[in-house]
C-alpha cells in the first residue's frame, strides 16, 4: 500500500485539526460543533493508544454523524509510517516502516545524475584501494537527484576519494531544498562514515563541483 491523502479527505482528519474544534477546508476556516465522548479505536481486537508526533494523546470525535480520527495515531497503532508535505497539503501513508538495512540502491536510485553500483548487479568500484559497491560515484561537477518519497529518515553512507587524490573535495547533501550536510575530504583522507537527516523528506539533491568522489554502502532507514 502506498497511498496519499490530499488535504484532509475519506473522512480521516490529521490530529491538528481536533484542537480547539476548528477544521480547515481546502481554503478558509470555520467554527464547527464536535462531540467528544470517550471514542475508542481496536486495532486486531487490542485498545489502540492513539497519540501525535510529540507522544501526546489525542481523542476521535464526531461531527455530523462521522467520526473522524487522528491520522498519524490510528496509522502508527496499525504499524504504518505517516508524513505531511506541508506545501502540497499532503498526508502519506505507508504500510511498513523501511527495514533497517536498507540499500539506497536498491529501493531508490537517482532519477538524474551519478554512476550507480549495486552488489545485486554485481558492479563495483574502487576506493581507498578496496572494491566497493551499493553506492554512488561523481565525475567532475557532478549531481544526483533522488526522488525519496517521504519515506526515509536517515541516510548513511562511507565516502571518499576514489581516484585524483591531492586536492580538498566538498560534497554538499539538500533535502527539500534545504542543506542537510556538507562533507568536505582532505587531500589524502580515508573514506569516512556519515549519516545524514533526510527526515522523510521527498527529494535529495547531491551536488559536488569536484571529480572522482564515492558514496559506498547507503543505508536508508
Amino acid at each position: 500500500m502506498n497511498k496519499t491523502v490530499k488535504g484532509y479527505a475519506i473522512g480521516v482528519m490529521s490530529a491538528l485539526i481536533a484542537v480547539g474544534g476548528v477544521a480547515y477546508a481546502t481554503s478558509g476556516q470555520r467554527n464547527i460543533d464536535v462531540t467528544y465522548d470517550n471514542y475508542k479505536v481496536y486495532i486486531d481486537n487490542t485498545l489502540a493508544d492513539l497519540t501525535d508526533a510529540n507522544g501526546t494523546t489525542v481523542e476521535p470525535f464526531v461531527y455530523n454523524g462521522t467520526t473522524y480520527l487522528p491520522v498519524r495515531g490510528v496509522a502508527q497503532a496499525m504499524g504504518a509510517q505517516v508524513t505531511y508535505d506541508g506545501a502540497s497539503r499532503s498526508v502519506y501513508i505507508w504500510d511498513k516502516m523501511v527495514p533497517g538495512e536498507t540499500m539506497m540502491m536498491d529501493v531508490c536510485p537517482p532519477y538524474e545524475g551519478g554512476s550507480v553500483y549495486s552488489s545485486s548487479e554485481g558492479r563495483t568500484f574502487e576506493m581507498d584501494g578496496k572494491k566497493r559497491s551499493n553506492g554512488i560515484t561523481f565525475g567532475w561537477g557532478g549531481n544526483a537527484l533522488f526522488n525519496l518519497d517521504g519515506r526515509y529518515n536517515s541516510l548513511s553512507f562511507d565516502i571518499g576519494h576514489t581516484d585524483s587524490l591531492g586536492y580538498e573535495k566538498t560534497v554538499t547533501f539538500i533535502v527539500d531544498g534545504k542543506t542537510v550536510k556538507t562533507v568536505t575530504l582532505d587531500p589524502e583522507q580515508l573514506a569516512e562514515h556519515i549519516t545524514i537527516p533526510l527526515n522523510y523528506g521527498l527529494q535529495l539533491k547531491i551536488v559536488t563541483e569536484n571529480e572522482s568522489i564515492g558514496l559506498a554502502d547507503m543505508i536508508v532507514e
